[in-house]
């Protein structure tokens, strides 16, 4: 009596890219975590289910010390995926996979985490502008390294937008929006009215505390001017 021996089935691979944000701890990691506590605080959500690597290239760490940095990330809810330029005794089992050709965004496709229904750019515009013909709700990102975002409706507190380029709301912006990740310094953000939670340009941030009272409400413009990042209201 033969044994039915079932057809062997075939393992499938696949390559594919994704966009990752990649955070580069300094030392004294002390300082290094006050500051990401800083930011945390004011957006709590920001890494939480994405993609995170470790640039590793400024860090001097034994293994130790290595393993204690990815738990208290693991605390901050941030998970790594993989590291860049770490030394080959931090490689081990049970780490995060060493990475390499890894490249800076800059023109990359769209990329939206539970995103409402959005317009389709034609082939010309797909890298370089995003329009949302819709309300961004709290805990929704939109997230567009390749270029600007339009929103034509209101981003609401606990929303986020994060553009390459720069960001143009037209509605009420109470949510966050991060312009210029793509290294633009050019970048700016515009918006009809605004009772922004965070604004910020390639790096340099304003809060709700630190915008002016008198500013609420209004029309703005925010760019970078060297180091500062300047609102000027449009109405």
């Amino acid at each position: 009596m033969n044994a039915h021996v079932s057809p062997a089935q075939a393992l499938s691979f696949r390559a594919r890219s994704l966009l990752a944000f990649v955070l580069e701890p300094s030392q004294p990691l002390s300082e290094w975590f006050a500051g990401l506590d800083g930011w945390l605080t004011r957006s709590p959500s920001f890494f939480a289910s994405r993609p995170v690597v470790l640039e590793m290239g400024r860090l001097d760490l034994g293994l130790k010390e290595y393993r204690d940095l990815l738990s208290d990330l693991v605390r901050r809810h941030i998970r790594v995926m993989g590291v860049e330029n770490a030394r080959p005794t931090l490689v081990l089992p049970h780490l995060p996979p060493l990475l390499t050709g890894g490249r800076t965004v800059n023109a990359l496709s769209p990329l939206t985490d539970e995103a409402p229904q959005t317009a389709e750019p034609t082939n010309a515009e797909k890298t370089k502008s995003l329009i949302v013909h819709a309300n961004i709700r709290s805990g929704q990102s939109i997230v567009h390294p390749a270029g600007d975002v339009t929103i034509v409706g209101r981003v609401a507190s606990g929303a986020e937008v994060i553009a390459g380029g720069s960001v143009h709301v037209y509605g009420e912006l109470q949510g966050r929006v991060i312009a210029g990740i793509s290294g633009s310094t050019s970048a700016q953000i515009f918006c009809t009215e605004t009772s922004a939670e965070l604004l910020c340009i390639g790096g340099v941030y304003l809060t709700a505390e630190n915008i002016s009272p008198e500013l609420e409400g209004r029309s703005l413009e925010a760019r970078l001017d060297g180091e500062e990042l300047k609102l000027q209201p449009l109405d």
